[in-house]
């Protein structure tokens, strides 16, 4: 009878702390990875080569505060992250779930590109590069971004979708909060929306500091860029603080702002299909334009993927509304 009291109190699953402990050390090692890269950026920007690297309308404080930002933002996601997962929290499990699914998104995406760009630039380049350093170049790049964009978010990902993770970073059976039951568990879904719009208004937020962008085809300036680059970013989080309550409005708002995203690339790519002239009022260098020039592809690419990107982020919205509870919860 001991025996089967003692099977029966055993967990159904393996104990992960070891290894939620070892990989929130990875993920921390990767926020440090990106401080550095914000460290650096600040050197070349406000260093002596900020004059060949600023060109154009964007001073190097704009370029370094757009850039900074982000870094800034992917090194405290992973920060938070890495303190959430090595303290077993179940959050910190989802948030890690979101990062890898767009991670791993991004860089097959990325080193898909790159197999297609990479062989392009080495034969533009001036000379003739040997054929053989050609594929070692060819070789060492891909396999880099491999093993960085695609391998190791899909470990991360592998790692958190288990249901020994889940098991451990989950309350035990019969731990009650102090305030009563536990509330229920956000639906991965809408934890995968509610980041995403997070994301989306501090990108908006970083954006900020161009002060351009284009509407309807038409280039935004100054303050009427920045004005609607803040409005959006507002809404943005005003749908992610929503989303993650599970209140349909925030739901809502993310589908006004698809809508109007799609509507404005279309419109904008119908009348101004030269994204080349676009990029060039908009701001950006001439040097970034001249890369463009010579590889003419990185356009039809851009177009592609942003076709492609909105109508997955579409499909996915409308099938996250059903995991609302309804209407009167808004």
């Amino acid at each position: 009878m001991d025996t089967t009291l003692s099977a029966s109190n055993q967990p159904p699953y393996k104990n992960q702390r070891g290894w939620l402990i070892a990989f929130g050390v990875v993920e921390i090692l990767i926020a440090c990875a990106f401080l550095l890269m914000l460290l650096f950026s600040a050197i070349m920007f406000f260093g002596p080569l900020a004059s060949r690297i600023a060109s154009g309308p964007f001073s190097p404080a704009a370029m370094m505060a757009f850039t900074g930002l982000q870094y800034a933002l992917m090194a405290a996601v992973f920060l938070t992250g890495g303190i959430g997962s090595i303290r077993c929290k179940n959050w910190a499990r989802i948030l890690m779930l979101v990062v890898s699914g767009f991670w791993l998104g991004i860089g097959l995406l990325t080193t898909l590109i790159m197999a297609f760009a990479v062989p392009t630039i080495l034969k533009q380049q001036p000379g003739n590069v040997p054929p053989g350093i050609q594929h070692a170049v060819l070789v060492v790049v891909i396999t880099f971004m491999a093993v960085l964009m695609v391998l190791l978010p899909a470990v991360f990902l592998f790692f958190y979708s288990r249901k020994s993770v889940k098991a451990t970073c989950l309350p035990q059976a019969g731990a009650q909060p102090a305030g009563g039951p536990p509330a229920p568990e956000l639906p991965i879904p809408l934890a995968i929306l509610g980041v995403w719009q997070a994301l989306g208004a501090l990108y908006m937020f970083a954006a900020l500091f161009m002060r351009a962008t284009f509407v309807f085809g038409f280039v935004l300036h100054g303050a009427a860029a920045s004005l609607f680059l803040l409005t959006f970013s507002v809404l943005n989080g005003c749908a992610a603080w929503a989303i993650l309550r599970q209140r349909l409005i925030g739901w809502n708002i993310a589908l006004f702002m698809a809508g109007f995203g799609t509507i404005n690339l279309v419109v904008t790519y119908l009348r101004r299909p030269d994204l080349l002239q676009l990029f060039r009022e908009v701001g950006y260098s001439e040097r970034t334009l001249r890369i463009y020039e010579q590889f003419p592809q990185f356009l039809a690419i851009f177009w592609v993927a942003m076709i492609i990107g909105v109508t997955a982020f579409l499909v996915f919205l409308l099938y996250t509304r059903k995991f609302f509870p309804g209407l009167e919860r808004t």
